[in-house]
């Protein structure tokens, strides 16, 4: 094997090991709620929105501007939150249970 090779195979054995580390920490959950107004998404880089778990237990979670707009989250769609020294966080999960069904779906 060359550097490079060696190279790549480690960086994807890390990349595979953060995943799988963030993957067993977070929870899957239902985003029933966006606290901000919708003037400030613009504005700020981060919005709070609050996060039905699957224990049925509701969190205020912040969520990142870039993730919202990748994932188009709407309320009603499935993400993953963790716990972390910062508060809650949303992020995008791995497999989702349902796709986005944009407009059809009633907002809140």
């Amino acid at each position: 094997m060359t550097l490079e090779q060696i190279t790549i195979a480690f960086l994807i054995a890390v990349f595979v090991a953060a995943e799988i580390y963030r993957m067993r920490r977070g929870m899957r959950g239902v985003i029933v709620g966006v606290s901000d107004s919708a003037d400030t998404f613009g504005v700020l880089p981060v919005m709070s929105v609050r996060v039905r778990l699957n224990s049925g237990r509701e969190v205020e979670a912040s969520l990142n501007a870039c993730t919202a707009c990748l994932g188009r989250l709407q309320v009603g769609d499935e993400v993953r939150v963790a716990d972390t020294r910062d508060g809650w966080t949303v992020d995008l999960p791995w497999f989702r249970g349902r796709f986005c069904t944009g407009s059809g779906r009633s907002q809140q």
